[in-house]
């Protein structure tokens, strides 16, 4: 088990600080648009092509930000101040915003440290979210382009910058969680129909093996992991071998009461009960933060 000590988690909090203070050094006085009022920057608008990018920027943006989520068809003639998406999930969206000066569009993964997809080495796999690190930089992310994108730039990225700064600590506080719930885990392997968990198995020291190379009963495994649309197949493998089926929601749609970090909580209580994982407290349900 690889554990990632408080100490990193103080490094992300002193990076996201030295964020701020490095864009209220640069900013040019002689540029100053009006002030804010009761804290809160003018508004800035911005569309999420998925409910990743979504959650990330209601969380950071607050009061201070117009969001709507919108979807491939209306991305091209969406006039909002920032176009917020992760790249890989849906080829329509990396088509549309292809288009879009570079100064409208976020990556919102665009700082994370990507992993190749199991199925594909030279594409990077989208699902950054399993591991909640990454949550913790997509906000920085996030934060310091509305904060550039604001009429009022230094208030802004103060305001942003702050906000940020509580998701990051919400993000930690549920991977030191994981990481009491999976250590230590009796099965070590997932076996899976998509690699959608690559990012969790690399953080919490879990080997992903794709349902197509496993070999029934060389190793012990007692949960097939699957996404919603290969359902009949997989049920119809695991029954063969006598496994549970488990589906496994990427969270690119929805999640539950509205929550990312609920939502991978939930997937891990799921997971850690199938890998035998015997620190099962707390429930998923009591969210740290």
């Amino acid at each position: 088990m690889r554990l990632r000590l408080p100490l990193r988690m103080v490094a992300m909090v002193c990076a996201g600080l030295v964020t701020i203070s490095l864009a209220a050094c640069t900013r040019n006085a002689a540029d100053a648009k009006p002030t804010i009022s009761a804290g809160v920057p003018p508004a800035v608008t911005v569309a999420a092509a998925d409910f990743p990018s979504f959650w990330v920027a209601e969380r950071v943006g607050g009061d201070a930000i117009d969001l709507r989520l919108t979807d491939a068809a209306d991305l091209a003639a969406s006039e909002a101040d920032l176009i917020a998406y992760v790249p890989g999930i849906d080829p329509a969206v990396d088509a549309a915003v292809a288009d879009l000066p570079d100064e409208r569009v976020v990556d919102v993964v665009g700082d994370v440290s990507l992993l190749a997809s199991v199925r594909n080495p030279q594409v990077k796999d989208p699902y950054a979210w399993f591991d909640p690190v990454n949550v913790a930089t997509m906000a920085q992310t996030l934060g310091r382009a509305m904060g550039q994108a604001s009429a009022t730039q230094f208030e802004a990225l103060q305001y942003y910058g702050l906000r940020a700064l509580s998701v990051q600590s919400d993000a930690l506080a549920v991977d030191q969680r994981l990481q009491d719930q999976f250590n230590p885990c009796q099965i070590a392997t997932l076996v899976v129909e998509a690699p959608v968990l690559t990012y969790l198995a690399k953080a919490y020291a879990f080997d992903q093996v794709p349902l197509i190379a496993w070999e029934p009963g060389q190793e012990t495994v007692e949960a097939i992991y699957y996404t919603l649309d290969a359902a009949p197949a997989v049920r119809d493998a695991a029954a063969a071998a006598g496994v549970r089926a488990l589906p496994v929601d990427t969270l690119t749609e929805g999640a539950p009461q509205d929550d990312l970090l609920q939502g991978v909580l939930d997937i891990a209580d799921e997971i850690a009960a199938a890998q035998d994982c015997p620190l099962l407290t707390p429930s998923a349900t009591d969210r740290p933060g």
